[in-house]
């Protein structure tokens, strides 16, 4: 798998099983802390700089736990904005990084009960917040969203969100609805952004990624039928390209170009 995540690490989540640890120094903007080269800025616990900050627990990887911590930016260090920040890190950069994100986002957005609006609290056993009036325990959010490569011998068919940079196409992706599969959101996304039909998706592998709390189920399908018709606001243009002329993809730490050039190396071969 060519993409960024924990395929081959031994990541352990929420878990304090290092020989030593590190802390990962983030904004109240979601902005990371980096060195002149662009990889993370890790302190040691103790360190004086983010002394009086509150860490919190990402999870250990390698023998190593890494924590974040949150605040205001400390005026003597760099900080890039996520997502530049995270498509330049290595896996093993990425995964404490974007965990982290994620556990603070979790705790700064759930500090009182959804149910009765009472203060929350860490629960004793796990990384939930509990709230004891109402006994409800909420945890760490993770929002499914299917990612589809969709194929016709070789040509792909790649489409623009408003969002993109300019010039650049990517695969077709969406939320998984309450109550329906993530193969049954393939098809219904395809269809409502594009105006295509599949066939049967294949799982390809899946990625974290923190924007905002996406767990990103990669999938590819050979076109069936239908032309591309798209709806101007979502999706703003859709194209066939050939895997010899293809246009600006999005960058390599994504499940999106790690299918792309999946199957490019397939077909080329």
């Amino acid at each position: 798998m060519n993409w960024l995540g924990d395929h081959e690490v031994s990541w352990l989540p929420g878990l304090d099983t290092g020989h030593s640890s590190r802390v990962v120094v983030t904004s109240n903007e979601r902005s990371v802390a980096v060195t002149d080269s662009g990889a993370p800025c890790l302190f040691e616990l103790d360190d004086a700089l983010i002394r009086g900050l509150d860490p919190v627990l990402a999870g250990t990887l390698d023998g190593m736990t890494y924590y974040g911590v949150r605040a205001r930016p400390i005026q003597s260090l760099t900080y890039e904005a996520l997502r530049p920040a995270l498509i330049q890190m290595d896996s093993r950069q990425f995964i404490p990084v974007s965990t982290a994100i994620q556990v603070l986002d979790f705790l700064e957005e759930h500090q009182y009960c959804g149910r009765c609006g009472q203060p929350t609290e860490a629960s004793r056993s796990d990384r939930g917040l509990h709230c004891e009036p109402c006994r409800l325990t909420q945890y760490p959010r993770i929002s499914p969203c299917v990612i589809v490569l969709i194929t016709r011998g070789d040509d792909i068919l790649l489409a623009r969100a408003p969002r993109f940079v300019e010039g650049m196409y990517s695969t077709l992706a969406g939320f998984v609805e309450a109550g329906e599969s993530a193969e049954h959101a393939c098809h219904r996304e395809i269809f409502e952004e594009v105006g295509v039909s599949i066939k049967q998706p294949i799982f390809q592998g899946s990625q974290s990624w923190p924007f905002k709390h996406s767990l990103m189920l990669g999938y590819r399908a050979e076109w069936k039928s239908g032309d591309i018709q798209i709806d101007g606001e979502e999706i703003v243009d859709a194209q066939w390209f050939s895997i010899d002329r293809l246009p600006k993809l999005p960058p390599k730490a994504s499940i999106s170009r790690g299918m792309i050039d999946a199957y490019v190396a397939e077909r080329l071969s």
